[in-house]
């Protein structure tokens, strides 16, 4: 009987290779309303695809870019800008016949504060259970996925692609889904099949307040270095408020794959809590763990007092790794606030100073959830409130720094100044220079004493007007300081 079923199975896989299209799934290059992005394989030698916001298709017809993929072709076709939270129809021509109409919901405004996301990963291997976690995602939409890896259990079996794509069709024709590699399926057949930012191995976009940086844990001993790079510069860059981090590979797990990610606690990690990125997501152990609230800086080995992006504030590491991959036995160490051996897909809500997050299993049943506020700081801001236009604090440079960095400055005309370090509450930590200095530029050297990495600012104020009224000048700038 099983024999039976799985030669039915296959036949209809070739019926529908040779028949009509199969594997729609959806990926944009940048942000799901500039750059939106279907593709579907197909045998047809010139594919095309009508489409709208209605089953008259009113948008029309458009050829869909022909590439090759391991059995037949793969097109794209790229949408032009797209309403927001609409629905589009759509039917794609191949091998002379349209198919039936099929529709996909646009995310909400990516310049929305508020707007949802679902994470998973490791629909590998059980078939059924990763088409029962594919239908309640489905079931349950959000403006875009993050899939944590591991897909499949071979990426170079091309059956195993057929069965992924067949079993996970409700969710894949309906969700963008914004991928990373994992150990089981990546190489050259992945990075056909998905159509992502940047150079598919690793990349960023935005969405609302917050900023998605996507890395790759395969191969590190060769590009470990050039991510601790770009995941640097993008971190440094930003000006969002909230930080998302996603892979395949864990930093803090149990089980076998415990040590993986250790050798980049000094920098990968390091460079999330210098930043103080708010969640960080992967897959590879099949269960479900939610991390206390970790930052090395302060502790390897004890949780700090609570999640958040703010100096002595923790990372959220959630290992979402199980919509079809045999099932992990839990663990226990100092980092674990939960841990459950099911299968299972997160959804996070963000909206506006708020992160929440549900983690549902496949019954639908809540098994964990958690709400956090970020702490919006008052007071501390690049700002400059001078009377006098002669005056300028230039820059500091390296920023960020890691040792010493310099501040420069002018002075228009003799003064009495001040220039001062404080932290992120405007508490002063530290006199640089007070005294009474002659007319020209200025340059000083400083190196931190005692100092945790985190966001700081240093501050310049000239005092030349009379006492009790207005300041003459005052600017305050921010630094970033890793230690």
């Amino acid at each position: 009987m099983k024999k039976v079923c799985i030669f039915l199975l296959n036949m209809f896989l070739i019926g529908q290779l040779i028949y009509g299209q199969q594997h729609i799934h959806w990926g944009s290059k940048g942000d799901p309303k500039n750059g939106l992005t279907i593709t579907w394989q197909s045998t047809g030698a010139s594919d095309s695809i009508r489409w709208g916001y209605t089953t008259s298709y009113e948008k029309g017809k458009s050829p869909g870019i022909r590439r090759a993929d391991y059995s037949g072709y793969l097109y794209d076709y790229t949408f032009p800008t797209v309403n927001q939270s609409s629905i589009i129809h759509y039917s794609i021509f191949s091998n002379n016949q349209w198919i039936t109409d099929k529709i996909f919901k646009t995310s909400v405004d990516p310049a929305s504060t508020k707007f949802s996301f679902i994470a998973a990963g490791d629909s590998r291997t059980n078939l059924s259970d990763w088409e029962a976690s594919a239908n309640k995602m489905a079931a349950d939409s959000a403006d875009f996925m993050l899939f944590l890896g591991d897909h499949l259990a071979s990426g170079t079996n091309t059956v195993d692609w057929d069965n992924w794509y067949f079993r996970g069709v409700k969710f894949l024709e309906k969700e963008l889904v914004y991928n990373t590699g994992g150990n089981h399926e990546y190489g050259a057949i992945y990075l056909n099949q998905f159509v992502m930012p940047g150079n598919e191995d690793w990349y960023s976009f935005e969405f609302g307040d917050a900023l998605f940086i996507c890395l790759l844990t395969q191969n590190l001993t060769t590009n470990a270095s050039a991510q601790h790079t770009f995941l640097l510069n993008e971190l440094a860059a930003t000006t969002k408020k909230w930080k998302v981090i996603f892979f395949h590979k864990p930093f803090f797990t149990t089980g076998g794959h415990m040590n993986d990610m250790n050798n980049y606690r000094s920098t990968w990690w390091k460079a999330f809590d210098d930043y103080g990125v708010d969640l960080v997501l992967g897959g590879h152990t099949h269960y479900y763990l939610r991390s206390k609230p970790i930052n090395l800086n302060v502790s390897s080995t004890a949780p700090v007092a609570e999640y958040g992006s703010n100096p002595g504030q923790g990372r959220l590491q959630v290992t979402a790794g199980s919509i079809g991959a045999p099932l992990s036995s839990v663990g226990s160490a100092w980092y674990i606030e939960k841990n459950l051996s099911v299968y299972h897909y997160s959804k996070f809500f963000i909206d506006g100073n708020i992160m929440k997050f549900k983690t549902y299993n496949l019954s639908g049943d809540i098994i964990d959830s958690l709400t956090i506020k970020k702490q919006i700081i008052v007071g501390m801001k690049d700002v400059n409130t001078g009377l006098h236009s002669g005056y300028k604090l230039n820059q500091n440079y390296p920023n960020p720094f890691n040792g010493k960095t310099t501040i420069t400055y002018h002075l228009s005309k003799s003064s009495n100044i001040s220039l001062k370090i404080l932290d992120i509450t405007g508490k002063e930590l530290e006199t640089l220079v007070q005294e009474f200095q002659s007319a020209g530029n200025y340059q000083i050297n400083w190196q931190p004493k005692e100092l945790i990495s985190g966001i700081y600012f240093y501050k310049l104020e000239i005092k030349n007007l009379p006492s009790g009224s207005e300041r003459e000048f005052s600017e305050t700038k921010k630094l970033i300081y890793l230690k």
